[in-house]
Parts: C-alpha cells; sequence; structure tokens
C-alpha cells in the first residue's frame, strides 16, 4: 500500500487559494490609486491642451487611448496573466513530448510517489536483510536515501515554482496603476516582468518534467527474489541525481533564457551536488550528536547546514541574474563638446 504522499499537492492548493484571492483583496486600494493617477494624467493634458497645445489633436487621442488600455490591463491582470502563464505551460509541455498535463505540474506530490513507486523493491529487499547483511544494508540504505532525496528536490523546486506565480501574480497588482504616469511607469514594468519571468521559469520546468516524467515512471528495481548488483544500483542513482541536477538548474535556465546566454555546465552540477554532499555530511553529525546527548556537534551542523543551503541559494541567485546584468548596455558619457552643443 502507497503512503498517502498528497500532503505537499494539498500544501500548494491552499497557497494557490491564499495568493490567488489576494489581488481581489487588493481591488479596492488598486481602483483608487488607478483613479486618482487617472484623473493626474488628464489634469496634466487639460493644462497642457489649455497651454496651446489643443491644435495637436494626434497626441492628445494617443494619449485617452493609452490610459484606456492601461486601465483595461489592470482591471483585467489577473486573466489576462493567467493566460499568458498558461500558454506558457501548454508551450513546455508539447516540446517535452505532451505526455504530462497542467493538472499534474499542480500536483508535484506524484513526483514523489513515483519515487516510492520506483523504489519499491529497494525498500522492501532493506526491510528482508538481516543482521549479518550490515554492509550491503548501509549501501543500499544510503542508495534508497539517495534516490529518494532526488525526487523529494524535484518536487519542492516545482511546488517552489507554481508558488512564485501565484505569490506574484497576487501582489504586483499594487504597483500597476503606477503605469499611467510616464514618471513611475519603471515600477508597472518591473512588476510585469516579475511575472513574465515566473512564466517563463514554470515553462523551462514543465519542458524537463514532460521530457523526464516517463523515464522516471519507467524507472524499477529488480524483484526481491532476483539477483541484485550494484550496477543497477548506481545505474539508477546517477540517472537521478542528473535529472534532479536539470530541475534544480531551471531558474538558472529561466533567466538565462531572458538574458539570451547560456548558463548550463559541469560546475553547476558539481555545485548543487557538492551541496547536497555537505547538506548530509553535517544532517548526519547533527544526528550522531543528538545520538549521544552531545548537543554541542548538532547545533554546529545545523548551523553549517543552513550556512550552505544560504551560499548555494546567493550563488544560484546570482549566476542566474549576472547574464541580464551583464547585458545591460552602457550608457556614453556625454563629452564637453556635446553639453556645449546641446545648450546652444
Amino acid at each position: 500500500m502507497m503512503p498517502d504522499l498528497n500532503s505537499l499537492t494539498r500544501t500548494l492548493q491552499n497557497f494557490i487559494a491564499v495568493f490567488g484571492s489576494g489581488y481581489t483583496n487588493l481591488s479596492s486600494t488598486i481602483n483608487a490609486l488607478l483613479a486618482m493617477l487617472a484623473i493626474i494624467e488628464l489634469a496634466l493634458l487639460g493644462f497642457w491642451w489649455a497651454l496651446g497645445g489643443g491644435e495637436q489633436l494626434v497626441p492628445i487621442f494617443k494619449k485617452l487611448l493609452y490610459i484606456g488600455f492601461w486601465i483595461y490591463i489592470v482591471q483585467s491582470f489577473p486573466s489576462l496573466a493567467k493566460a499568458f502563464v498558461t500558454s506558457l505551460v501548454k508551450a513546455g509541455l508539447t516540446a517535452g513530448g505532451g505526455s504530462v498535463t497542467v493538472s499534474q505540474i499542480l500536483d508535484p506530490s506524484a513526483l514523489m510517489g513515483a519515487g516510492v513507486d520506483a523504489t519499491q523493491a529497494l525498500a522492501q529487499k532493506l526491510g528482508e536483510m538481516g543482521t549479518f547483511d550490515l554492509a550491503d544494508m548501509i549501501v543500499f540504505g544510503l542508495g534508497y536515501l539517495t534516490i529518494m532525496a532526488c525526487f523529494l528536490i524535484m518536487a519542492i523546486n516545482l511546488f517552489l515554482a507554481v508558488i512564485e506565480y501565484y505569490l506574484f501574480a497576487g501582489i504586483v497588482g499594487i504597483l500597476l496603476p503606477f503605469g499611467l504616469l510616464p514618471a513611475t511607469k519603471f515600477l508597472a514594468e518591473k512588476a510585469i516582468g516579475a511575472v513574465v519571468a515566473a512564466g517563463i521559469k514554470l515553462m523551462v520546468l514543465s519542458f524537463i518534467t514532460s521530457a523526464v516524467l516517463p523515464l522516471i515512471v519507467s524507472t524499477r528495481f529488480p524483484g526481491t527474489d532476483e539477483l541484485w548488483s550494484l550496477n543497477e544500483l548506481w545505474a539508477t542513482i546517477l540517472t537521478m541525481a542528473g535529472i534532479t541536477a536539470l530541475s534544480w538548474k531551471a531558474p538558472g535556465l529561466a533567466a538565462s533564457l531572458m538574458s539570451g546566454s547560456p548558463s548550463l555546465g559541469v560546475e553547476h552540477v558539481a555545485q548543487a551536488g557538492l551541496t547536497g554532499f555537505s547538506l548530509g555530511m553535517q544532517a548526519g553529525q547533527a544526528t550522531a550528536g543528538l545520538a549521544t546527548g552531545n548537543p554541542l556537534p548538532a547545533l554546529t551542523a545545523a548551523t553549517g547546514a543552513a550556512s550552505s543551503a544560504g551560499g548555494a541559494a546567493s550563488s544560484g541567485i546570482s549566476a542566474g541574474l549576472s547574464p541580464s546584468a551583464s547585458a545591460a548596455p552602457s550608457v556614453p558619457t556625454a563629452t564637453p563638446t556635446l553639453v556645449r552643443s546641446l545648450a546652444a
């Protein structure tokens, strides 16, 4: 009987329900801010007309059309953003072969269920080992924990990507009305850019999940009555580690897609592997310290694990942001001759 692993999916659905109502809860504030900024923009347009700009009707009509269009964008942003991101996710699923649906992307517990199914024979084999099989029990037990950790990382990565989109979609609405004024338009552009970036990350993860999920589902160990070898264990560990590293790198791949520069290499896989190995060793030290009744090693190991996780996260963020930062064009410095010519 497979255990109930739907807790992660239920948590995701609860977060989606809460974050999905964020825009609705902010709607009164958004509408008031939108009305105030629209009145300011129309007042400035009226002053410009009164001061002699009334003869130029084309800019006036363009400004009115822009104000009306932006009001429509702000009022319809939740539905527009959902339709846009859903189309990106479907594009990623189609590119990956179409073997996965959108509902499966919103079900990270299915990945953990696939891991339990894939390692069921291995878990049964471990349960049948006796005291005299201590060496095999340690080797196959560590392999079982490694494989399940890979499935857990992939499920949590998918969980965080979905949460990120709904988090941005729920709170960026307060910045959208600022798009009416030229001086504050950058705030609305940043808000829309955050939603687009989260959607592209979901598209990349959807593509990876659609491509590798059939391989994950087909992964099976031999039965308990068959002959076991370390080759099968290592082959499964290497396969799952490679897929997990690819899933781990998905946010960086999305940032690379936005900036137009590649950022997938062996050094990134090595960094992810070393981080996981370091966390595993420090977790073992913490467990040993608690087992012996000495809390000092446990506290030291927990602090080191938090530092390693924080360093890995900051390195990943820096790697994802550095291409876009380096791709930014440099602003030329105005020379004195140019300044004097403009002043003249």
